[in-house]
């Protein structure tokens, strides 16, 4: 798949997440290089390979530095859309790619993916690493994801426990009071869940880590 880059116009609500997850791009990019993945990423390719993927298309939304859709090319992906709000990020995608010998592999999108959505193809693999506490419409961001998915949809949100909601919950006041430029989230997960059911989509994998819940699934017509 070639694909040429093309990046959108962001919006005022996602500069905010333009400049946080930038201004810690440098960060999350050594913490790859020195650790590998995070456990629940870790979570995402054991769930994601328990499906053969030679040969398969990935997109993956918010895709940060790019370790993760980079570590199933090394598995037998043969391309990867990424798509993030952070030029930082995507900055260090490019860098990464370059550095694993994926250049060639790998399309990188700036923009909010709900309002790009049009300029990307269907893929057999599509991911959402902890990226739907960063939406507030979640339901469009499901319905455009999951239009996008020919096989494979994997993501990871914070496990909907009374202690991690409470923390996550405080985190999104402090935001406001301090008014931060980027606040994250809170959903009803387990109706995220139920809805991408209801889309023809069976669970095929899920493992917890002590913050965050991953889930893998299948499209039902194809599992």
């Amino acid at each position: 798949m070639v694909m040429k880059a093309f990046c959108c116009t962001l919006t005022s609500a996602t500069q905010g997440a333009d400049k946080f997850f930038s201004r810690n791009s440098r960060k999350y990019l050594k913490r790859f290089l020195n650790r590998g993945l995070a456990k629940e990423q870790r979570y995402l390719v054991e769930g994601i390979l328990s499906s053969p993927i030679e040969g398969q298309t990935i997109l993956e939304i918010g895709c940060g530095v790019g370790g993760l859709h980079m570590t199933l090319l090394k598995r037998g992906a043969i391309s990867a859309i990424g798509i993030d709000i952070a030029e930082g990020m995507l900055n260090s995608a490019r860098q990464l790619s370059r550095e694993l010998g994926l250049e060639k592999n790998t399309t990188y999108i700036r923009g909010d993916f709900t309002q790009t959505r049009e300029e990307i193809p269907v893929v057999d693999i599509v991911i959402l690493d902890k990226v739907i506490c960063c939406y507030e419409d979640v339901n469009q961001l499901l319905v455009t994801s999951l239009e996008k998915t020919r096989r494979i949809y994997a993501l990871s949100f914070p496990k909907p426990t009374r202690l991690v909601k409470l923390s996550f919950l405080t985190l999104i006041t402090l935001g406001k009071l301090l008014r931060w430029s980027f606040s994250p989230y809170w959903h009803d997960w387990n109706a995220v869940l139920q809805f991408i059911h209801g889309k023809h989509f069976k669970e095929i994998y899920s493992k917890d880590t002590f913050a965050w819940s991953v889930h893998v699934f299948a499209k039902e017509s194809d599992s």
